[in-house]
């Protein structure tokens, strides 16, 4: 039970990029409904637990919520650039680096120096492992993505996902503690990009069919959080992180089967080996000290 509890979060996860592409809309329709469903849940979970909140605590938590919807709608960007199943490992591959670096920098984790080589041996196995997720095969013909773009766009959202983990830390905030100051944050700046461009391009934005149908990936990502705070408590960081990372493999196979991504048989074995190279560098990295 446990294990189970701790694969929760990247079932919930993962098949967020799966709910946006179905969802269809602009990437702000995606973004407002998504902030909709994470307050919901955010506000919820803060009235059944209560934990207790400092002013360090919130300021830090809701700047990196903040900073995690524009992560978000850049996310859904690059889906518009390139399909899920390209997209997913990068965006994964990347906070992966920039994380544990931040860790090493800020907080000198990776103490020894046999901690630091594994480390840094784990990060270029998984550039390596994004790199053969990526791969196409020139001979097949299919719709041209942007990858320029879509690379762009991705690097982007990475420091502001790698922001909403790594904040909550400089107070020392709790998960349960940081949650709802997280999902206001989300909210606040879901709101904030969703005036900005309502004004830009002069169509609704805030209560569009699309929003709504994208506030299950909120819903989803929230009790996603929850189960991820629970696994925590069951089976420890070690454990529970990297389960976390299975999240990759269920949007990008999601992808190629549920959204009917094209990959032939070359492209399709280099995808699940690059995988398989990005959840065995997760691993690794999460059980250095």
């Amino acid at each position: 039970m446990p294990i189970l509890i701790g694969i929760l979060p990247a079932l919930l996860w993962g098949i967020g990029p799966l709910i946006a592409t179905k969802a269809g809309g602009r990437p702000i329709d995606q973004l407002m409904g998504t902030v909709y469903g994470q307050v919901a849940v955010g506000l919820v979970l803060y009235i059944i637990f209560r934990p207790e909140l400092t002013l360090s605590g919130f300021i830090w938590c809701f700047a990196g919520g903040a900073l995690w919807s524009i992560a978000q709608l850049m996310q859904f960007a690059a889906f518009t650039k390139m399909n899920v199943s390209t997209a997913m490992p990068i965006s994964t591959g990347l906070q992966l680096v920039e994380i544990p670096l931040i860790g090493v920098i800020v907080w000198g984790e990776w103490g020894s120096a046999t901690a630091k080589l594994i480390g840094f041996i784990s990060i270029l196995v998984l550039i390596v492992g994004i790199t053969l997720t990526s791969i196409q095969d020139g001979s097949v013909e299919r719709p041209k993505m942007d990858y320029k773009s879509g690379l762009t766009l991705l690097i982007v959202g990475s420091l502001g996902y790698t922001a909403c983990s790594v904040f909550p830390r400089v107070p020392n905030a709790s998960g349960l503690s940081s949650l709802f100051p997280q999902t206001l944050g989300m909210f606040f700046g879901g709101v904030v990009l969703g005036l900005f461009l309502q004004t830009k391009d002069h169509k609704p934005l805030f209560f569009t069919k699309p929003a709504f149908k994208s506030t299950t990936i909120g819903i989803t990502g929230g009790f996603g959080v929850l189960a991820y705070l629970t696994s925590l408590k069951l089976n420890g960081v070690a454990t529970a992180f990297p389960l976390t990372q299975l999240n990759v493999i269920i949007s990008t196979l999601g992808g190629i089967i549920i959204l009917h991504e094209h990959k032939n048989k070359k492209e399709l074995t280099f995808t699940i080996i690059g995988l398989l190279l990005v959840i065995g560098s997760a691993f690794m990295i999460s059980r250095l000290e």
